[in-house]
């Protein structure tokens, strides 16, 4: 109890009176650090006397006094008073200071008692105060100094957190402003582009509704067109072929000759019609199919000797490997014998005379695969996928060696996907190429 030592204070007064009065004064000036270094020293004096006291931080390299009372020039000797400052600082521990002060009338043989202001490990300040030589030795007297000096620190600290608090919350507002006006920026761009994508789509959804309409009329003109012109061709090719056979009278070598070549024309005219008929059909939805159970080896051996004559005018050999342990399949053979001729077809083109066409087949879990090889020109890696679309020629020069349009690949893919199977091809430029489908086994086949 400081009474103890000074009896110039009231009765019953202790050192834990002036502790709960400084935390009442620092719920006052919770904010203020010189606010309440300022009050603690004038509890300091109340308790103790008028006698000198002062705090002292450090900024940076160097210390400055926030609060002192009675500190005059020469009892603050700041060589001194700074090597004890810094002493303090940096070891934590309070030390005292005795000074000979034979003029000074207050204290005569004297000092400061430097008191550390830390929490933990960490120094906030130091809180000097005068004292005698027999003050700055008792522990009683010292202990409630240093109690006092780790609440100053506990409220310097808690002064330093505020101001960092309010500084981050500077910071965070500022950055929430910029980030407002970035998103009311972002969102202004947004609406704009919005209202850019809803004009583009309304054009798109325009441009969609008349290619719509100019497809179906396509399709409808193409059916039309095929149709008008499938009719007199059946006539012709009909009376052609009475001509041919000399039912109408006799003729001779050169007739027979023109005659043949006016029927082949009209044959590939035909092939070509029914072309354009079912790419029209395939687009429109309307292709026809006659789903069921199937023999592959019947269809693989149909279209090989369909096509043997066209291959033997170039002296190519057809080689197949159908076996009759082929499975069922599942799918309309018609369709199927259009896929496979047409691919045989476009492998007698393509290979050289004296060459061979491969029909292999292999029996897999999803299906029986079916390949065509010829070894032909082969085709660019750029080429692999074009050759399934409507109207591509691989040759597309004007004086190009093989005929067609170039709608069979289109229709075959269209007619195995019909078929749930998948149609590709596997090839290299001067290697040849190898045209592949997979078509499904018949659902007795797949039960097995």
């Amino acid at each position: 109890m400081f009474a103890d030592f000074f009896g110039r204070k009231k009765e019953n007064s202790s050192a834990l009176e002036m502790m709960m009065a400084f935390i009442l004064s620092w719920e006052r000036h919770g904010e203020d650090e010189t606010a309440i270094s300022s009050s603690a020293l004038d509890l300091l004096r109340t308790y103790f006397g008028d006698r000198p006291c002062g705090v002292w931080k450090k900024f940076g390299d160097s210390f400055q006094k926030i609060s002192e009372r009675g500190m005059t020039e020469s009892l603050a000797r700041p060589g001194g008073e700074l090597a004890s400052l810094a002493r303090v600082y940096l070891t934590g521990a309070t030390e005292f200071h005795s000074v000979d002060r034979e003029n000074e009338p207050f204290f005569g043989d004297s000092g400061f008692l430097y008191i550390p202001l830390k929490t933990k490990e960490q120094v906030k300040g130091v809180l000097a105060l005068a004292a005698s030589d027999k003050e700055g030795a008792a522990v009683e007297f010292i202990q409630p100094l240093e109690c006092l000096g780790r609440l100053l620190s506990l409220a310097f600290q808690t002064v330093d957190e505020k101001e960092e608090m309010g500084r981050r919350e500077k910071r965070l507002q500022s950055e929430v402003q910029v980030t407002m006006r970035e998103l009311e920026q972002t969102n202004k761009r947004l609406i704009e582009r919005v209202k850019e994508l809803k004009a583009l789509f309304s054009e798109l959804e325009n441009k969609v509704q008349e290619l719509t309409k100019a497809n179906r009329a396509k399709d409808e003109f193409l059916s039309i067109v095929s149709h008008e012109l499938r009719t007199p061709l059946t006539s012709l090719m009909g009376f052609l072929a009475v001509l041919l056979e000399g039912e109408a009278g006799p003729i001779n070598e050169d007739q027979k000759k023109f005659l043949t070549i006016a029927k082949q024309s009209s044959d590939r005219l035909k092939i070509i019609i029914s072309d354009l008929l079912d790419i029209s059909r395939l687009e429109s939805g309307r292709f026809a199919m006659d789903m069921g159970e199937c023999s592959l080896l019947k269809i693989i051996q149909t279209s090989v000797d369909e096509l043997k004559a066209s291959a033997l005018m170039k002296e190519i050999q057809i080689r197949t490997n159908a076996t009759s342990a082929l499975p069922q399949i599942w799918g309309d053979q018609a369709r199927l014998e259009q896929v496979l001729s047409n691919l045989i077809m476009n492998a007698i083109k393509f290979t050289p005379e004296s060459g061979i066409v491969d029909v292999t087949t292999s029996v897999r879990s999803d299906g029986v695969e079916v390949t065509v090889r010829d070894n032909g020109p082969g085709l660019a890696p750029d080429q692999l996928e074009k050759v399934f679309d409507m109207f591509y020629q691989v040759d597309a020069t004007a004086r190009r060696k093989v005929g067609g349009v170039g709608l069979g690949l289109a229709i075959a893919r269209g007619i195995i996907s019909l078929h749930g199977g998948k149609i590709w091809v596997e090839s290299e430029p001067g290697r040849g190429s190898a045209f592949k489908f997979i078509i499904p086994k018949s659902n007795v086949q797949q039960a097995a």
